[in-house]
């Protein structure tokens, strides 16, 4: 395994390099816990533009996000299988969450949810049917302002097809990492430029990597003479 710092140094490196010049991430900070949830339930596999477009249907075909609980899968399937990839999983993902919430609070309206304090929230959250690690910091990130840095799986791949992470981590141990590395108040605006160019055809990470590495072999070469 490579020394993390190498990781670290390469991380930072990319990060500044992908946002210099950029606009800066509009931050979507929510204090709506349930519509937080089924945002990032809908963009956990394909692009948060396509998300969007789910959501607002979502939001004109059901009565309530209650009525959209007690939804049948094919019903929810119809709706949003347009814009969602796999509207099937994803369907049942929302249905599974929503019921979790129901079940724990009794409605999906859980005012001491945010008085529970980050730590108790997270636990919370974590012990929910249908809950993964890239929703769970998602709602922790937008909707708590928590320290956390939400990773798609597309992203972890990137991490790694880019030798930036160990290629052995999972994605707990990839996260925790990532998170050591980017500031609280920079982590929304990390997840935006690094997953932006994960599903971008033709990520820039390789050739701004390579141009770095260029750039370090010339200096190494001019100190040795």
């Amino acid at each position: 395994m490579k020394n993390t710092t190498q990781y670290s140094q390469k991380i930072k490196k990319l990060f500044n390099a992908l946002r210099k010049g950029a606009e800066k991430p509009k931050e979507s900070a929510s204090s709506d816990l349930i519509e937080a949830i089924i945002f990032v339930a809908l963009c956990q596999d394909c692009p948060e533009s396509s998300a969007k477009a789910a959501l607002k249907k979502i939001q004109s075909h059901f009565m309530d996000y209650n009525d959209l609980r007690v939804a049948r899968r094919e019903e929810i399937v119809e709706i949003i299988g347009s814009d969602i990839a796999e509207a099937p999983k994803t369907a049942s993902t929302i249905t599974a969450l929503l019921n979790a919430v129901f079940q724990k609070y009794d409605c999906l309206v859980p005012e001491d949810f945010a008085s529970a304090g980050k730590k108790n929230a997270r636990e919370i959250l974590e012990k929910f049917n249908g809950m993964t690690p890239f929703i769970c910091s998602y709602v922790m990130l937008t909707v708590l302002g928590a320290h956390a840095v939400p990773l798609t799986d597309k992203m972890i791949d990137y991490l790694k097809a880019n030798d930036l992470i160990d290629p052995q981590w999972d994605s707990t141990q990839t996260t925790s990492f990532i998170e050591k590395q980017i500031s609280a108040s920079n982590a929304y605006s990390f997840y935006a430029v690094i997953r932006h160019d994960s599903e971008l055809t033709n990520p820039k990470a390789a050739a701004i990597l390579s141009e770095t590495k260029k750039t370090a072999a010339k200096k190494k070469s001019k100190s040795k003479k």
